[in-house]
């Protein structure tokens, strides 16, 4: 009878570990396609920093926006405000996929407002303290190549469960993206948890699904994975304000990727003095935006 027992609890355990399995082989294959989806990072072809003032916009050496040399040398002037940013085009553009234009103007803080010419597209990206024009190509010369991503050995130890606690009100703290802008975000309370008896903590920020998102660095970083931490989303807590922390879920920031990014890097309060061996391994491929650099 005790055989049986062991016998049934073996493969229950097994059937538990196939199905964790299944569904990381899943969240591993999802995370690949929006790398690749036409809002992903891969396509990424400029990032233009922009503030008041006039600007001209061009292949020209001398423009003050340089694009890519398939743009004609001279394409367009802006103008930026705190809150508008006014277009005057030489050659007719499309707005929003429907509307012909050379003139346009626009509200910096609407994401729902582009651009496109040719297999391009444009719009304001405002994003970890910065304010810029970013420009995608939708035939990226790369996305036909192989993207190659390695990920430490899938394990259970590595889902652990934590504690949250709730902020009497919301912290502001001060963040950094990786081109040393500073800016200020939101945080809701601190995440608590145990890894071989020794309790350490992460401060997250709310992201627009509820998730809870964490920028995070370890011991790892700088060696095995990415020197500018990893990201990490974490599901609501549960009415005890348990969270369930999947480290095997932990992925690269966009910049291992492209220089064309705004990723933020992890605060002091979200460098773990350990190693977190789970999740996607440092990037050591062709950078996707070396073909526009």
């Amino acid at each position: 009878m005790k055989f049986r027992i062991i016998v049934f609890i073996i493969f229950f355990l097994s059937c538990s570990e196939s199905k964790l399995l299944v569904e990381h082989e899943i969240w591993k294959e999802k995370r690949m396609n929006a790398l690749f989806a036409d809002d992903g990072y891969l396509n990424l072809a400029g990032l233009y920093s922009i503030d008041f003032g006039y600007y001209t916009i061009g292949s020209d050496e001398t423009s003050d926006l340089k694009l890519p040399d398939i743009f004609p040398k001279n394409f367009a002037k802006i103008y930026v405000t705190d809150s508008i940013i006014s277009f005057d085009y030489y050659d007719e553009v499309i707005y929003k996929d429907s509307i012909k234009t050379k003139k346009a103007t626009i509200k910096i803080h609407n994401k729902a407002e582009y651009f496109s010419w040719k297999s391009f597209i444009w719009f304001v990206h405002m994003d970890s303290g910065v304010k810029a024009i970013r420009l995608r190509n939708l035939d990226h010369p790369m996305l036909l190549d192989q993207l190659i991503i390695n990920h430490f050995p899938y394990s259970k130890k590595m889902i652990i469960e934590g504690k949250f606690e709730k902020y009497k009100e919301d912290k502001t703290r001060k963040s950094f993206n990786i081109q040393g802008g500073m800016f200020e975000e939101k945080t809701p309370g601190i995440i608590t948890f145990s890894i071989k008896g020794h309790q350490y903590s992460l401060e997250p920020t709310l992201s627009g699904s509820g998730k809870f998102f964490v920028v995070f660095a370890d011991k790892t970083s700088g060696n095995e994975t990415y020197g500018g931490g990893r990201f990490l989303y974490i599901n609501p807590p549960d009415k005890n304000q348990n969270v369930i922390l999947d480290f095997n879920k932990s992925y690269n920031p966009p910049c291992v990727f492209s220089s064309f990014t705004t990723c933020p890097v992890p605060t002091f309060q979200n460098i773990l003095p350990i190693k977190i061996k789970a999740g996607e391994k440092n990037y050591n491929g062709i950078s996707f935006s070396s073909v526009y650099e």
